[in-house]
């Protein structure tokens, strides 16, 4: 059974450091990131039997690293944020051996950094984060030209590629979930590339 004091806890932290003016990427981060992680690690979590405390509590918390400064800390992030992790859940008394749960799936969550999974959680958070890439398509939008200030063409080529890798990233039970909005986003972006391409011929 979950415990809610402390996930009601962590996710006002959260919470708080997604409305912080020093988040590099904006308020919007909360609900177009991180619930949609913790709502695809929850229902990939029942549908798999998996521990739903340590994996809500990981998702909620797996991109604090860069929430708190992305510019000091995104290449590496997923190291930075276990650790803010522990210190944030030792300040609420949270078992230890919870602890190291979810510090193992905040570790293993990016897939350009290829650290083994150790746990089946570890395997859900990390297909749950790409899927979001897939299923919050108007906010990767946001993200590659209203952040990252690519031109339309360069724009459509980063983020096709992106979204394939979170395609290639997302465990077969989760690509069920977003079949479809994946084959809708790459028909958007292809055609956009590609329409680009013919022109220039």
């Amino acid at each position: 059974m979950k415990n809610e004091k402390h996930i009601e806890k962590v996710r006002e932290v959260v919470k708080r450091a997604c409305r912080h003016q020093k988040n590099y990427f904006g308020g919007r981060t909360w609900e177009c990131h991180i619930l949609p992680v913790v709502n695809h690690s929850l229902k990939l979590g029942r549908k798999m039997k998996a521990d739903l405390e340590v994996l809500e509590l990981a998702a909620l918390l797996h991109d604090y690293a860069n929430l708190v400064d992305a510019k000091k800390y995104a290449e590496e992030h997923h190291y930075y944020g276990a650790k803010f992790a522990e210190d944030i859940l030792k300040n609420y008394s949270y078992p230890q051996k919870k602890i190291e749960r979810i510090k193992d799936c905040i570790l293993s969550h990016r897939g350009s950094k290829k650290i083994p999974h150790k746990s089946l959680e570890s395997r859900i958070l990390a297909s749950a984060d790409a899927m979001s890439h897939i299923s919050e398509l108007a906010d990767m939008f946001f993200l590659t030209y209203g952040i990252h200030k690519f031109g339309s063409l360069e724009g459509s080529r980063w983020l096709r590629d992106k979204l394939n890798r979170s395609w290639q990233k997302t465990m077969k039970e989760g690509k069920k979930l977003i079949k479809k909005d994946y084959e809708i986003a790459i028909k958007i972006l292809n055609k956009n590339v590609n329409g680009i391409l013919r022109y220039e011929k």
